[in-house]
């Protein structure tokens, strides 16, 4: 069977592809990014209950813990639906193949939410039983972003969805992809960094010096690991792909080596314990890497799909309106966000 004839008909779009591609990455940083936070203090909180000089960080982190992760749900909402109206043809179906793994991911993700929630009020009451609630929470956090990657490399290759007869109509996961653990693992050990600097940070802007030196050793370690889980990642790829970032394509090899020295940077600052450096450089790489993995994905559908060619229905008064909110919105979301942080707040949390 052709997998063509399995790709869903396009629907036209208000504007160009392109506009809904510089949306998706710039929303995807934010969200990734505070996905990196809710996962990396959820791991470094649980890590602190198994060492004496933790648990005051484990308690400082579980009243973060819970709103962390609420802004990450809200913040995944934008770059998904950018994903759906351009690629939604690939989105759909794959989700469709995955089925019940991918409704779980709807329940899984609120038991999460609640078991954080739990946590943090009933922290002391729950006595040695919280680990046991927050790993808990840990886990399906882990597990929901292992379903996320699935989804996002299954609808990379509609070859694959034949499976589906092959297997009487069963949902099945993309699991035979060499890609599929080394991309997943280097979104999670980032998490133990980007989770380490907000660590970090705090304690900066707390004046804490054992804390912020506790955050970087996170830092540093993971980002030392992630650099080598990046490389298998890369060495995971097609050839034909893997090509075109080894200087077959001018664009791919340079968006690869300024995430390269975006690594390098961040080891240094880590190894440095300069926080501040070391979250501006995050932001930078996280960019970097953010446009690469979207042309990696145009690489991996070139044989079956390009956005620009997307049937366009030129209303962009839709475009408009969504800027217009986005420029009166996000000041207020600044504001929330910097009353949140600010250093009162961390003082009396410790």
């Amino acid at each position: 069977m052709d997998p063509t004839t399995l790709i869903p008909v396009v629907d036209p779009i208000p504007i160009p592809g392109p506009w809904f591609d510089v949306l998706l990455v710039a929303t995807f940083v934010i969200h990734i990014l505070f996905m990196n936070v809710a996962v990396g203090c959820a791991a470094i909180s649980l890590a602190g209950h198994f060492g004496a000089s933790g648990s005051g960080l484990s308690r400082t982190l579980s009243k973060r813990m819970p709103t962390i992760l609420a802004l990450t749900i809200n913040l995944g909402v934008a770059p998904l639906l950018f994903l759906q109206v351009v690629y939604g043809q690939f989105d759909y179906t794959s989700s469709v193949l995955m089925a019940g793994y991918w409704l779980a991911v709807i329940g899984l993700l609120l038991a999460a939410y609640y078991g954080l929630y739990i946590y943090d009020f009933k922290y002391d009451a729950l006595g040695g039983a919280r680990s046991v609630l927050l790993l808990a929470s840990l886990c399906m956090m882990l597990w929901i972003g292992f379903m996320f990657s699935n989804n996002v490399t299954l609808m990379l290759r509609p070859e694959k969805w034949l499976d589906y007869f092959k297997l009487e109509g069963a949902s099945f996961l993309n699991l035979d992809d060499p890609a599929l653990a080394p991309r997943y693992l280097h979104f999670m050990v980032a998490s133990l960094a980007v989770g380490g600097l907000f660590v970090a940070l705090m304690g900066h802007f707390a004046k804490d010096a054992d804390r912020t030196a506790a955050g970087m050793k996170w830092f540093a370690r993971a980002t030392m690991l992630n650099i080598v889980v990046g490389a298998w990642f890369l060495m995971s790829l097609p050839r034909p792909i893997l090509l075109k970032f080894m200087g077959g394509d001018t664009m791919a090899s340079a968006l690869l080596l300024a995430a390269l020295a975006g690594a390098v940077g961040l080891l240094w600052a880590g190894l440095r314990r300069k926080p501040l450096l070391a979250a501006g450089l995050t932001v930078a790489t996280v960019v970097f890497m953010a446009v690469t993995r979207h042309l990696l994905r145009a690489f991996y559908l070139a044989p079956w799909f390009d956005s620009s060619d997307l049937p366009v229905t030129g209303e962009y008064s839709t475009l408009m309106l969504f800027l217009f909110f986005l420029a009166v919105g996000l000041p207020c979301v600044v504001w929330m966000i910097r009353i949140y942080v600010r250093p009162e707040n961390v003082e009396g949390d410790a």
